[in-house]
């Protein structure tokens, strides 16, 4: 079945399109700052999963956003990418293309910052960007490029991975073997890295089979927000600005690894969340995040006292209570602070969340009760004792009562 083509409009006339009676091509969306960096969001899955179908409908429909979509030209996008590439000799010839509904579009070979860094000469016309990868990409290393991209850090955020899911095959995409060198699959990956996860083609089984699915989905990423969805159909405010790098508490982490020994495809790996019931030294802290992300090794146990090289930590997240936090790159030291710790393998970052910066000691929060306060880790093969009984050191070590 042929998709439906995006029509185009001559970005020469002076032309104003209605998009919808809050919104039209030229007025940015007011929820975003227009001074601040631009949310770049990434969108990935297996092949077959609905990218196609979503990209779709964020190209043709009027729902109201500014959208810059970088499609690859080896990903879902394939049967509808055609109406955004002209062609020079037989090469592909990258370009960005206003659409009639406000957005933009590009269609690119690559992984997209070249294709970022063309998007910025226009900014001011698009308030959200959506990068697809290809069904095979490995998301974690796309986002390590944008977040660690030095030209683009002033003019962009990583704002999110949005992983879709093909409920009906998952299980067999999980089951899949990993390519040669490599101790995940693919599928494996786009789960363990997604900050929202769609399962798509939900009208195709019964409820038990989809809490089945969810079940297993969780086990693997028990802090990324799932929602069902049928033919790629899902509320755009849920998977644009969600601010997943920016901040860290109940709606962006929202940890609900299983606790009743459910078992999925591939056990090693696993969500595992650490509790800080109280300030800690930041020192102490970065030194302990340190090692286990550089070094893969686990704090203080003599038993992984060199490398462990079939541990994997894929994403850590947390939200904690500090003394004496120092930015990277500062002088500046805060003597208490409620701090943000966001690390995808082994590069991560930590910051003062601003509006958290007076919190109470712990002791005195009614908050503690709910576990606010912890780290989070995604990963592969993970000791889970091990590391419990380290952070268990550490708190010893690094609390403040």
């Amino acid at each position: 079945m042929s998709e439906a083509v995006p029509e185009l409009i001559d970005v020469s006339e002076s032309v104003l399109l209605p998009l919808s009676p809050r919104l039209t091509a030229e007025q940015p969306d007011q929820s975003i700052d227009k001074d601040k960096p631009v949310p770049a969001t990434i969108l990935t899955g297996y092949l077959g999963s609905g990218k196609t179908t979503l990209l779709n409908y964020i190209l043709t429909e009027e729902h109201g956003k500014r959208i810059a979509v970088i499609m690859n030209e080896f990903g879902d996008s394939q049967g509808i990418d055609q109406a955004f590439t002209s062609v020079d000799n037989g090469e592909m010839v990258e370009e960005w293309l206003d659409l009639k509904n406000g957005c933009l579009c590009c269609t690119v070979k690559d992984k997209g910052l070249k294709a970022i860094e063309s998007l910025m000469e226009r900014k001011g016309k698009f308030d959200y960007i959506l990068l697809e990868t290809t069904g095979l990409a490995d998301p974690g290393k796309i986002a390590s490029m944008l977040w660690s991209n030095e030209e683009l850090g002033s003019d962009i955020r990583l704002d999110g991975i949005v992983t879709m899911v093909d409920t009906k095959n998952v299980e067999r995409q999980l089951a899949e073997c990993p390519p040669d060198g490599e101790t995940m699959n693919e599928a494996q990956k786009q789960l363990a890295f997604a900050d929202r996860i769609l399962l798509n083609k939900s009208d195709l089984l019964d409820d038990n089979a989809l809490a089945d699915i969810e079940l297993m989905v969780r086990e693997i990423n028990g802090t990324a927000r799932v929602e069902r969805t049928s033919y790629a159909k899902v509320d755009l405010n849920t998977i644009l600005n969600i601010g997943a790098y920016a901040d860290v508490g109940p709606e962006t982490m929202p940890f609900s690894g299983s606790q009743n020994g459910h078992h999925h495809i591939d056990a090693r790996i696993r969500t595992m969340a650490l509790s800080a019931p109280h300030r800690l030294r930041w020192s102490i802290v970065d030194e302990w995040i340190q090692e286990l992300l550089w070094d893969s090794r686990i704090p203080g146990d003599d038993a992984s006292a060199q490398a462990n090289s079939e541990m994997e930590i894929l994403r850590l997240k947390a939200l904690l209570l500090t003394t004496d936090f120092v930015p990277v790159g500062s002088d500046e030291s805060f003597g208490a602070a409620t701090v943000v710790v966001q690390g995808v393998r082994e590069m991560y970052d930590s910051f003062v969340v601003p509006d958290k910066e007076t919190t109470p000691e712990v002791d005195t929060d009614a908050t503690h009760t709910t576990g606010l306060y912890k780290l989070v880790l995604i990963g592969r093969e993970v000791p889970e004792q091990a590391v419990r009984d380290s952070w268990a050191q550490l708190l010893s070590r690094a609390s403040v009562y």
